[in-house]
């Protein structure tokens, strides 16, 4: 029994094996026999010939022909001949078929034949933009990435269809400063505008570039165009300036939140912003007794009394007044233009940045009405008061030959204790002059070579050794002596003397001296009888000064004469009280 259904299922499987199946029928695959090529968008006559299948005639007509471009899209592009002849009878577009297969079938067997569309230069480079805007500081360096601008080809990839170079084809407006350039990678799709030189906001506001993506066809370049739109915002790079290097004022003493002072600056920079916008403060050992701020309308200066002043205390102020903008000053300048890489500039964002003047504060009484005591002793009585001038130029006008390279200048204080002085210039005077050393009494101006002839007016801070300074106006007159056969050169006063020269005013002074020994020895008499007048005159008035003041005058008095007409004069030191008599003739 076991052997029956052994044998059965062999035999099952054999019957199973022997039957075919349709899972088990091998599809046979078709073969490529033959490629031909075809240019999209071929312009025609149509149809025109592509070429010959490699299949002998009377094969052919046992064929069934089907595929890409006779009964599949594209349809009615093909059309094959029973003499194995393929004809095009229409345009194809690359973007769409990259190939189309024509496929011919005979019972188990398939020929195929691929068609391969070839790319034309039929797409020229798009940027994905047709305009671009941006908005760069004038502060912005030379060099910096500005903007990046893509563009695309929708050409075969990596055929010369599709490749594409970027230029800047225009810029406007020209100026003579910046030169913008765009950089590329050779193959890459995108590139960076970037500029050399320096940007002037006053100069322009806006510039409008004109960039160009060409293709690098073998028959025919396609380009396209973009346009780069960029704006300048005004950055500080113009100092306020004062429009006067110096101001006096009167001040009444005991009051104080009343303006005193109005400064007046005048920047180029735009009106409302941060780099027009100024910002003061005072510097003295005074200072804290005043405020400035800052007029938002005008952009002046407005001083007022922040402390009660006495006069009594100090009736003379000095004070320095500085004015700098809201925002950090920057400086650019071109220097060189070499031909390949960036430009030779001057940049710099740390310069100085702020500008002063020199203010003199006189402390009045609160009534000005009000009439001195002296007034009420004598009608031609006045007082002689002295008021500190600090450090002074000796000279203040000098003249120099164009060709000469620095001329001396030498300062002067009233007080004995200030033997030496600091000297600073004030102002815009980089490249035009400098001191060859800042401390002394006499110091070297140095003219350089960007300095023209005609008038300069220079502003000299010049400070002691205990810190108080004073500011000085310096007027050189540059003149061309080449030139003009009548320029009145003035140099620094300078000594050149010989030893006769010394001889001659040494004996000059003895000389001088015995004759006013004589002088005095001769009218002994009139002095003496014009010190008794004076005695009685002042007599008739002791009840209207004090012990002290008369004793002041006395001490204080230095010599008088009688005048021709009978008028005496008396002369006091500064502070005291200047008195004018008029003495009888009769004896």
């Amino acid at each position: 029994m076991k052997a029956v259904v052994i044998v059965f299922l062999v035999a099952s499987v054999c019957i199973h094996c022997a039957i075919p199946s349709k899972q088990n029928i091998r599809k046979k695959r078709a073969w490529i026999v033959d490629s031909l090529s075809m240019e999209e968008e071929h312009s025609g006559p149509f149809p025109y010939k592509l070429g010959d299948l490699n299949i002998e005639k009377t094969v052919m007509e046992e064929y069934f022909i089907h595929g890409q471009g006779i009964d599949k899209d594209p349809k009615g592009i093909l059309s094959v001949k029973t003499n194995g002849s393929i004809y095009a009878l229409g345009k194809v577009d690359y973007e769409e078929y990259k190939k189309l297969r024509i496929t011919l079938t005979k019972e188990n067997t398939n020929v195929a034949v691929d068609i391969v569309i070839q790319d034309v230069n039929d797409h020229a480079p798009v940027f994905n933009k047709e305009v671009y805007e941006i908005t760069i500081d004038e502060s912005t360096p030379q060099g910096e990435h500005l903007v990046t601008v893509l563009a695309t080809d929708a050409d075969q990839f990596g055929t010369a269809n599709s490749l594409f170079t970027m230029k800047i084809i225009s810029v406007s407006p020209q100026t003579l400063n910046t030169e913008f350039f765009i950089e590329q990678t050779e193959g890459d799709v995108i590139g960076k505008i970037s500029f050399k030189g320096c940007l002037d906001y006053e100069e322009t506001q806006k510039y409008t570039i004109l960039v160009e993506a060409k293709d690098q066809g073998e028959k025919v370049q396609l380009s396209s165009t973009s346009t780069v739109i960029v704006n300048i915002i005004d950055k500080n790079n113009h100092l306020p300036e004062f429009t006067r290097t110096s101001a006096f004022t009167e001040v009444k003493a005991q009051r104080s939140g009343e303006p005193v002072c109005r400064l007046q600056v005048t920047d180029k920079d735009s009106r409302g912003s941060a780099a027009w916008r100024a910002r003061y403060s005072l510097q003295g050992d005074e200072a804290q007794r005043f405020k400035i701020q800052t007029d938002p309308e005008t952009n002046d200066g407005v001083i007022t009394v922040a402390e009660p002043l006495n006069n009594e205390e100090r009736s003379n102020l000095s004070l320095i007044a500085t004015v700098e903008n809201e925002e950090p000053f920057f400086y650019c300048r071109v220097t060189g233009r070499p031909r390949h890489g960036l430009w030779d500039v001057e940049h710099s964002r740390g310069r100085p940045s702020s500008t002063s003047v020199f203010l003199l504060f006189t402390v009045i009484r609160k009534d000005a009405s009000e009439p001195s005591v002296f007034v009420e002793i004598m009608n031609h009585v006045g007082v002689m008061e002295r008021m500190e001038t600090g450090r002074m130029l000796e000279v203040k006008k000098l003249s120099m030959c164009l060709s000469e390279k620095n001329t001396v200048i030498t300062a002067v204080d009233p007080d004995p204790y200030s033997p030496s002085f600091h000297f600073e210039l004030m102002g815009d005077v980089e490249g035009k002059w400098k001191l060859h050393s800042n401390y002394g009494t006499t110091v070297r101006l140095i003219k350089e070579s960007a300095v023209r002839a005609g008038n300069h007016e220079l502003t000299l801070k010049i400070s002691d050794s205990r810190g108080q300074f004073s500011l000085q106006t310096l007027s050189v007159h540059v003149c061309d002596c080449d030139v003009s056969a009548n320029c009145h050169v003035h140099r620094a006063p300078t000594i050149q003397l010989n030893i006769t020269a010394v001889t001659a005013i040494v004996i000059s002074i003895l000389v001088l001296l015995g004759i006013l020994m004589m002088a005095c020895q001769i009218k002994g008499r009139a002095k003496k009888s014009a010190m008794s007048s004076f005695l009685s005159l002042e007599e008739e008035h002791n009840q209207s000064l004090s012990s002290d003041t008369f004793e002041r005058r006395e001490t204080d008095c230095m010599c008088f004469e009688p005048e021709a007409d009978g008028q005496t004069n008396v002369l006091l030191y500064p502070g005291s009280i200047f008195i004018s008599l008029q003495l009888n003739s009769t004896p």
